[in-house]
């Protein structure tokens, strides 16, 4: 689908002058970022898993005799995996037991520990160096821009949904954008809200159905020891 599409289909739903296709596009890329964050899940449920189409990697620059460093402006979640000069670096999930093996060190890279969007390596570096860090992105806005003059209008840029799978895009982003919108127009009548109930349903439906084709999240790979492969 593209942007337009999913505005009108909105648009036809809700039927609410108030929101015109600038709103209604924010609401749908308001919706594409927490698809892409993991949904909006009841507590107690897992997040989804990162969206695969996301997945990228980018150089992260460490100053010398600083351990820190931000991980790039489009890092969203899922930090897979850092490399330095080609070589994987220890994955350290606990940043006290980082801490614990790194603090006070200096010399080559061998392991890092993400907090928050801030990339730690240890052993400290003594000059500048850079990691390739592997991790999912914040998805691109969609956009509508006006075109030349119609009939018809035809957008000069009118853009697809960024990161989630072609089959579910209008079941996740219409559903969203209708339950935002009605729980807007129904949050005056006490204890009667069908529409936002409905979509509300529709759309978490829908979240369980992109779990279930895109699978689980990656784990950090497991070491096994030589002596499992003795004929090896």
């Amino acid at each position: 689908m593209i942007a337009s599409q999913l505005v009108a289909a909105v648009t036809a739903k809700v039927l609410q002058p108030d929101f015109d296709t600038t709103a209604i596009l924010a609401i749908l890329n308001r919706g594409q970022l927490e698809i892409a964050g993991g949904g909006d899940r009841p507590h107690g449920e897992a997040l989804v898993a990162p969206l695969p189409d996301l997945f990228t990697s980018g150089t992260v620059a460490f100053l010398a005799d600083t351990p820190t460093a931000a991980m790039p402006a489009n890092f969203q979640r899922g930090l897979t995996r850092v490399t330095y000069l080609g070589e994987p670096l220890k994955r350290y999930d606990s940043h006290i037991e980082f801490l614990e093996r790194f603090e006070g060190e200096t010399g080559t890279p061998e392991g890092y520990c993400l907090k928050g969007k801030t990339l730690w390596i240890g052993p400290t570096p003594t000059v500048g160096l850079n990691v390739t860090a592997y991790y999912h992105r914040l998805p691109t806005d969609m956009q509508i821009v006006a075109g030349s003059a119609g009939p018809p209008v035809v957008p000069a840029v009118d853009s697809p949904p960024d990161g989630i799978p072609a089959h579910l895009q209008y079941k996740l982003l219409f559903n969203y954008a209708c339950r935002e919108i009605f729980s807007m127009i129904e949050q005056g009548v006490e204890g009667h809200s069908p529409d936002t109930t409905k979509h509300a349903m529709l759309y978490h439906t829908a979240l369980t159905d992109l779990e279930r084709f895109i699978g689980p999240e990656d784990g950090p790979a497991q070491n096994v020891a030589d002596e499992y492969y003795p004929n090896i």
